[in-house]
């Protein structure tokens, strides 16, 4: 329970500092089989302004991968990171086009994602 109030605790610190962020909702892909009947806490989120996409990761999952898809599902930036020696991602946006993106964050056997737009 501790780790969920740091959770919450570190993200409205990030979103309170950050002016103009946005965060994203990433959520998982859905796997078949049976559906946990307990709450699982995703230990990565990200953020997004004008000028760059933030991934946050909360404690270590090993080596993880990180892709924008554009809105045709064509990779616009892929980075492979070790998550026991990084744990935020910045990606600078500034330079894309318009329109609305695809994140993915995959490690392990789990994937979650979620969209954002480039105004």
């Amino acid at each position: 329970m501790k780790r969920f109030y740091f959770l919450v605790f570190s993200l409205c610190c990030v979103l309170l500092v950050s002016a103009n962020v946005s965060p994203i909702d990433l959520t998982p892909t859905p796997t078949p089989g049976p559906k946990p009947l307990s709450l699982i806490y995703y230990p990565t989120s990200a953020t997004v302004n004008e000028f760059q996409l933030a991934v946050y990761f909360y404690w270590s999952v090993g080596n993880a991968t990180i892709t924008v898809y554009n809105s045709f599902n064509i990779v616009v930036e892929q980075n492979i990171v070790n998550t026991s020696d990084i744990s935020e991602v910045y990606i600078p946006i500034n330079l894309w086009e318009s329109g609305v993106y695809t994140l993915s964050v995959s490690y392990g056997n789990t994937t979650v994602s979620g969209e954002f737009e480039k105004l």
